[in-house]
């Protein structure tokens, strides 16, 4: 196994995390940017009526790039 395929391997399951959390607990990432922004950045940070849809949405997205990510290290590997 290659750097570069386990390097490829490692994104592929940070990516997959990074889906499951969007898809399990897209309240709280949206809590967690509320408070991110108005901390941070001292900015109002509005939830719209369709958030937490479209933090599912960023969570399927995850899913595609972990898959993809992961027959790309499959086919370095062949």
């Amino acid at each position: 196994m290659t750097r570069l395929t386990t390097l490829l391997r490692l994104s592929a399951l940070g990516a997959a995390l990074t889906g499951l959390a969007h898809l399990l607990v897209p309240n709280l990432l949206v809590r967690s940017a509320e408070v991110g922004y108005d901390r941070v950045l001292a900015v109002d940070f509005e939830p719209r009526e369709n958030t937490t849809r479209r933090v599912r949405l960023l969570g399927c997205l995850a899913f595609f790039v972990a898959v993809a990510l992961w027959k790309g290290a499959g086919a370095l590997d062949d």
